[in-house]
């Protein structure tokens, strides 16, 4: 099992890195050989292997995007694998991230191959990055698949930041109108509402509703908090896998507002992983293996699955996707032209830049219709809340 450490030598330096021992006792014991003494003995946490830059957060992606084209840049000015490794780990600002490039650096001078050094630290570098890294040294041009590489996370951070920054600012305005809405009810409308009761009087329906509602969340507001943030976890964790993650991307895609736009960056996502690994060097069915995951979507991975075999039992790629049910008829036309000019790479490239554009128009649009929405119904009930108040005042000063 591989340990991340933090010693102190004889001379009273510090020093971390890793370590490979059966057991924490086994590497402090290794570490003394080494003449360390360890204050920090822990096992290297490498994460579940993802199947594409999905699984990365917002920040390592960009630490392995950076990190990418930095080396790229390292190794065309002939500075060696394991040692452009090292300088980029010594250089690295994220701890665990040096850690990591350090213990890949180690593997890769011990004369372990590359693809099998990268993939014991799947939490920063997924399949999709480590089948380049093998593609690019069997080609033996590494450098310009890294480069490759370093675009293609590039443009997919850019995607996903489109589309995210598309539906942030209207969920967080709707989170804050719903608090803002159970605060009044929960609160206000309860103290407001008191005077009105005292005159034991019929009260408009308005009126009613909004005592009814206000009473519960009142009562029962206290139970609700943790039972929605259980409900909430219960439900991401089964909508997350299997049969439940089918059922909660179908419904997306479904969706009115959002499935064409999620439609789009699926497609460009996939189109564009394709494109990267196919300039790799890397043969079609191996590529699509490896894009698989990259969709973000069980529907279309599904599909791909579908589109693998055939290529497997000798069909062509424009053929395969011709008979998708899930990506659009479109592009296997596109494949056909990529696959006749022999260059399918640049074809999948160019439909990716192309879904691309039509998904930042469609999250433009998509904002612009949400905002203005989202304030319509903020105000109708907000006036709601205004009318059933002062609609039994108004009675009561006509009646007195």
């Amino acid at each position: 099992m591989l340990y991340r450490y933090e010693a102190i030598d004889t001379e009273g330096r510090t020093a971390e890195g890793t370590a490979e021992a059966g057991s924490p006792a086994d590497a402090r014991a290794l570490l003394r050989d080494r003449g360390l003494i360890a204050t920090e003995v822990a096992p290297l946490r490498t994460g579940r292997p993802r199947g594409t830059w999905i699984g990365l957060s917002g920040r390592r992606l960009d630490l392995v995007a950076g990190a990418v084209r930095h080396l790229a840049l390292l190794l065309k000015t002939g500075v060696p694998l394991g040692q452009a490794l090292s300088v980029l780990g010594q250089q690295s600002a994220d701890r665990d991230f040096r850690t990591a490039l350090e213990d890949v650096a180690a593997r890769v001078r011990e004369g372990a191959e590359v693809g099998e050094a990268l993939g014991v630290h799947a939490r920063y570098f997924p399949p999709l990055l480590v089948e380049g890294f093998r593609a690019g040294v069997e080609a033996g041009d590494l450098p310009r698949v890294l480069l490759d590489l370093s675009a293609y996370y590039a443009r997919q951070k850019k995607l996903r930041d489109r589309v995210v920054s598309a539906v942030t600012y209207p969920a967080l305005m709707s989170a804050v109108g719903v608090l803002v809405l159970v605060f009044l009810l929960a609160f206000v409308v309860p103290k407001v509402t008191a005077i009105l009761l005292e005159q034991e009087r019929a009260l408009p329906w308005p009126t009613e509703v909004l005592l009814a509602v206000s009473g519960f969340l009142s009562a029962w507001g206290w139970a609700l908090l943790p039972a929605g943030a259980l409900a909430a976890l219960v439900g991401a964790r089964l909508l997350s896998r299997g049969r439940g993650r089918k059922l909660r991307d179908r419904a997306l895609l479904g969706s009115p507002l959002v499935g064409s736009l999620l439609r789009k960056q699926v497609v460009a996502r996939w189109a564009g992983t394709m494109s990267t690994l196919l300039a790799s060097g890397l043969p079609v069915a191996q590529a699509l293996r490896a894009a698989k995951g990259s969709a973000g979507n069980a529907l279309l991975e599904e599909d791909l699955e579908a589109v693998e075999q055939a290529i497997v039992e000798g069909s062509s790629l424009s053929a395969a996707l011709g008979r998708s049910r899930f990506l659009p008829p479109s592009l296997g036309l596109v494949a056909g032209v990529g696959e006749e000019s022999g260059d399918l790479a640049g074809a999948l490239r160019e439909v990716a830049e192309a879904y691309t554009d039509e998904v930042e128009v469609a999250a433009t649009r998509l904002t612009d219709l949400l905002n203005p929405a989202l304030i319509v119904v903020l105000g109708v009930v907000v006036g709601f809340i205004v009318a059933a108040i002062l609609l039994p005042i108004t009675d009561f000063s006509n009646v007195r």
